[in-house]
């Protein structure tokens, strides 16, 4: 039977989390709600404890000491606490919708081999100024965050790292499930990442789980932007950009993740530290991938050449080499064609 536990990180949310935490309770299908405040500067606990008193689902739990740990830490108490086979989250300034567990209870109870189901997520701007300067912060205006197709859980993450030739988008972390299983193999959420450490589990989960999407045409949930949002704080947001990228790729390299999987996110990581590492380390790595990809310099306008521009600049030379590299290859082909 289908039972799942809504993990729910609490931090300066006293104007939202009753919300989060009723659109929760309602469904047959939770188990239980988990409340982890993580030392709010706000009277988030209070509401927290009133919500635990009025309400047998849910559970509330603290760090040691009251300690802020941050999202990741938080998420992970959770898990440590759930009870139930399933576990899904929540932000606590977001809320689900009726429709959040009609296809994960058909999938799961279906297929066993079926670790994950991921669905869409619709956005309601509390204010004008929030909505201003969630666009202002570099998102663009969307009603619908999604895959935008169903695919094979082997091409999910080409998708995410944008590698997938006919399919993009993403899933939140609101519209995902999960078996508790997963977590043994892919590990915990890396604390250590105080903002989008919830993407770096996803692309974990991508490349060695069997994700696949439930409900992706119109919302399971809807993510609440305030002015308050961590998110649209892009400054903040940057710094974690390597710890990101190179704790992944050890992962992925330890896991010994390979195949499909592996060649989609060491494509990405080579882009992004072309665009963003010391140009010694980008040149480096660019060469070895070049070396170890020779094919990639056939292709003219590709990512060859665009990645050539990053790490060596766009000069004299580099223009030059691949005008030159270009015409070659037109002119073998266009001679492999007569020969034809």
């Amino acid at each position: 039977m289908f039972k799942v536990s809504v993990i729910i990180p609490v931090y300066n949310a006293e104007l939202f989390v009753r919300r989060a935490v009723e659109s929760a309770v309602q469904f047959n299908e939770v188990g239980e709600v988990i409340l982890v405040e993580d030392n709010s500067p706000d009277d988030a606990l209070a509401v927290c404890r009133r919500l635990e008193e009025e309400y047998n689902k849910v559970r509330l739990f603290r760090h040691p000491n009251g300690e802020n740990r941050g999202a990741g830490a938080s998420r992970n108490l959770g898990i440590q606490k759930t009870q139930c086979e399933f576990i899904s989250f929540l932000d606590a300034d977001d809320w689900y919708l009726p429709n959040r567990f009609d296809a994960e209870k058909l999938i799961f109870n279906n297929h066993s081999e079926i670790d994950g189901v991921y669905g869409a997520i619709g956005i309601h701007y509390y204010t004008q100024a929030a909505k201003e300067h969630f666009i202002e912060s570099g998102y663009k205006y969307q009603e619908l965050f999604t895959v935008t197709a169903a695919i094979p859980p082997e091409e999910l993450i080409q998708v995410f790292f944008g590698q997938h030739q006919a399919v993009n988008g993403s899933f939140s972390t609101d519209t995902i499930t999960v078996r508790r299983s997963l977590f043994e193999r892919v590990g915990l959420f890396n604390e250590q990442l105080r903002l989008r450490q919830d993407t770096h589990m996803w692309a974990r989960m991508a490349a060695v789980g069997r994700l696949v999407s439930g409900i992706i045409e119109e919302p399971i949930a809807i993510r609440g932007v305030h002015e308050q949002n961590r998110m649209t704080n892009t400054l903040e947001q940057r710094k974690y950009d390597h710890l990101w990228w190179d704790d992944l790729y050890h992962w992925f390299r330890t896991a010994q993740v390979n195949g499909n999987a592996w060649k989609a996110f060491e494509a990405a990581y080579v882009r992004f530290k072309a665009e963003h590492a010391l140009k010694w380390t980008a040149r480096r790595l660019f060469l070895w991938y070049t070396m170890r990809h020779p094919r990639i310099i056939a292709k003219a306008n590709g990512f060859f050449d665009f990645r050539l521009f990053d790490v060596f600049g766009r000069n004299w030379w580099t223009l030059h080499f691949t005008s030159c590299k270009n015409r070659i290859l037109a002119d073998t082909r266009h001679d492999s064609v007569k020969v034809l």
